[in-house]
């Protein structure tokens, strides 16, 4: 089991799904430099083997932040200031393989290379996000720096109740659809309620 829990219920969610996965995949591109001598890494990497086109193969980066993604505030300081350190690290850093164009070709390379295919779906899987995540999948940079390639936000919450409406009696392989059978099996059920917003008196 990975240290990572969200990466494990990644990697779980797409093999419930079918595709073959491996993670902690390491990349980095093929230039001099010192921010170019330590490696990167995509957290999951998934081929489906009846699948065609883009949906063929899943690019997965993970960020487990348990405050979640700020789409808008991230993206206008990716777009205006993307040296700016947030958290001791500039914020381009974060998301480098789409927000840099050399980091990108960097990780299209090494996907091509394990896959044998040259474009794919890149996914941002993180706790939960705030805002519009159509902002974050269209955004030209990312859209440039990835071309041919789709891009999508996906949060636990769409995960959990994506495998849990689909799962059945048949025993799953992954830890993940396991529990979510079992406690489906026990009578129980995955259900999300939102806050309710104080009222002010």
């Amino acid at each position: 089991m990975m240290n990572d829990i969200l990466e494990q219920v990644v990697e779980d969610y797409f093999r419930s799904k079918g595709y073959f996965t491996q993670h902690n995949v390491k990349y980095r591109p093929n230039k001099v430099g010192p921010q170019y001598t330590v490696y990167s890494d995509v957290d999951v990497v998934g081929v489906h083997p009846k699948k065609r086109g883009r949906e063929r193969v899943v690019v997965v980066n993970c960020k487990s932040w348990q405050v979640g993604l700020n789409i808008d505030k991230t993206l206008k300081t990716l777009d205006k200031n993307p040296n700016k350190k947030i958290a001791g690290k500039e914020q381009w850093k974060k998301f480098r393989e789409i927000s840099n164009k050399v980091w990108a070709e960097a990780l299209k390379k090494k996907i091509f290379n394990i896959t044998g295919q040259k474009s794919f779906k890149f996914y941002l899987a993180v706790t939960k996000y705030k805002g519009n995540k159509d902002s974050w999948e269209k955004f030209p940079l990312f859209k440039k720096n990835l071309i041919g390639c789709d891009i999508e936000v996906i949060d636990i919450k769409a995960m959990l109740l994506d495998t849990y409406k689909s799962i059945g009696r048949t025993p799953l392989h992954s830890e993940l659809g396991r529990l979510l059978q079992l406690i489906k099996a026990s009578g129980g059920k995955i259900e999300y309620i939102e806050k309710n917003k104080k009222s002010k008196n």
